[in-house]
């Protein structure tokens, strides 16, 4: 039907209000499960020291009756090391933009600060466990760096295979978690990729066995927990983890030491802006190396 003649139609009004939802959307990922996963402790210098200790191997112990004692064993403790490492974002805005009035927030500055802050989170879980970092002390031209989590964890208990990138398997998670078992370790939880934690939860269909849910019209294809000879292990999803390693953690032994908390700093204006800084010093603890396990050299 044609329109009337003379009405006047959206499309020639001049003057019409916006119309914006006063919300703003995001959808980059900010949880960490790895920080989540341990706990916290204090480190009082850059360079954060803790010592570890272990009882003899083993033996077949028999002393012939009326024999004097035997010579002592010398055992002493290891210490480990770690540097502390600064995270920082900085947030400049000019006097205008924190002025004008804005939709979703009430300042520029302060959604600023927000989302860096979540940047920053991000950017220390991918210090701990996507970056493979050795650890450094620095010095003047090179920043200090924590060691990751893969590069604290023994040889002991790493099932690797010579820097050949191979198909995860369960043969090889098991294996990861018998040499912790024999070194004395319990993980209780195994961070996975989202690419390798569709592997896990095939382990089942893999070899015939089936898996613990309930009728219906729900169809499962995921692992939350995965009971081995070893025990009980959780099943983590971590989008930040190195993708071509596979954790196996008992997280009673890690911990995030801290040596400035996450702090925001207001920093002199330069001109018309304001200027903040956000900052974190912390390290990674692996408080017994063979306490944990680590699957390398893994098709992503």
């Amino acid at each position: 039907m044609a329109t009337v003649s003379g009405t006047l139609k959206t499309y020639d009004q001049v003057g019409k209000k916006e119309d914006v939802q006063d919300l703003i959307y995001m959808i980059s990922p900010t949880k960490t499960p790895f920080i989540s996963s341990i706990g916290t402790s204090t480190a009082s210098n850059t360079l954060h020291q803790w010592q570890t200790d272990e009882l003899a191997a083993v033996g077949t112990n028999a002393q012939v009756e009326g024999a004097d004692a035997p010579t002592g064993t010398e055992l002493t403790t290891t210490m480990l090391t770690a540097n502390t490492q600064i995270f920082s974002k900085t947030v400049q805005t000019s006097g205008t933009a924190n002025a004008v009035a804005t939709y979703g927030r009430a300042k520029e500055d302060k959604l600023q600060v927000l989302n860096r802050g979540q940047e920053l989170k991000r950017d220390i879980e991918h210090a701990m466990v996507g970056a493979g970092q050795a650890g450094t002390a620095g010095n003047n031209t090179t920043a200090r760096q924590l060691t990751s989590a893969q590069n604290q964890i023994s040889s002991a208990t790493t099932e690797s295979n010579s820097g050949t990138n191979r198909t995860f398997t369960e043969t090889i998670l098991t294996n990861v978690l018998e040499k912790c078992y024999n070194e004395g370790g319990e993980p209780n939880l195994i961070m996975v990729t989202p690419s390798h934690s569709k592997i896990v939860a095939d382990f089942a269909a893999a070899s015939g066995r089936n898996r613990d849910f309930g009728t219906g019209k729900t169809v499962v294809r995921a692992v939350n927990l995965y009971v081995s000879p070893y025990g009980e292990h959780s099943v983590v999803l971590n989008r930040f983890l190195d993708p071509n390693t596979v954790l196996a953690l008992d997280t009673e032994y890690w911990s995030k030491a801290v040596l400035r908390p996450m702090q925001t700093v207001q920093l002199a204006p330069t001109g018309d802006s304001v200027k903040t800084q956000l900052l974190e010093e912390c390290t990674l603890v692996c408080k017994s190396p063979k306490a944990s396990g680590l699957a390398s050299d893994l098709t992503a």
